[in-house]
């Protein structure tokens, strides 16, 4: 019998679009559909680096001990904290992805209907 699915993803999700429509409705009254643009790239630029990151603790480009470190921990690791980090980054990155889509969707539909507009 599979375990049961959890409706937490999608409830979130859903919360995040809404909150997400709401800013968009604000920067459009704001600044019109260029506002709308804007919002799109903001949010593309923090998805993709939320998932560049993989929800690691991350520095200044100045401190390669600190993600040498962090990979050597990982790899010297348990295998079942092993899976345990991966699922967790694999449901970062999922997260990520939809909000990339999201802020493409933005972009395109500001950016576009401004240069048509």
């Amino acid at each position: 019998m599979p375990p049961p699915r959890s409706t937490e993803p999608i409830v979130l999700s859903v919360l995040s679009a809404t909150a997400l429509a709401a800013l968009a409705i604000l920067a459009w009254r704001a600044v019109g559909w260029l506002g709308i643009g804007v919002l799109g790239l903001l949010v593309l630029f923090i998805a993709v680096r939320v998932e560049l990151e993989g929800n690691r603790p991350m520095g200044p480009q100045m401190t390669p001990g600190l993600y040498a470190d962090q990979y050597r921990s990982e790899v010297e690791a348990e295998p079942a904290a092993r899976a345990g980090r991966r699922a967790e980054r694999l449901s970062v990155i999922g997260a990520a992805r939809l909000a990339r889509l999201f802020g493409a969707v933005l972009a395109v539909t500001g950016f576009g209907l401004f240069l048509l507009l």
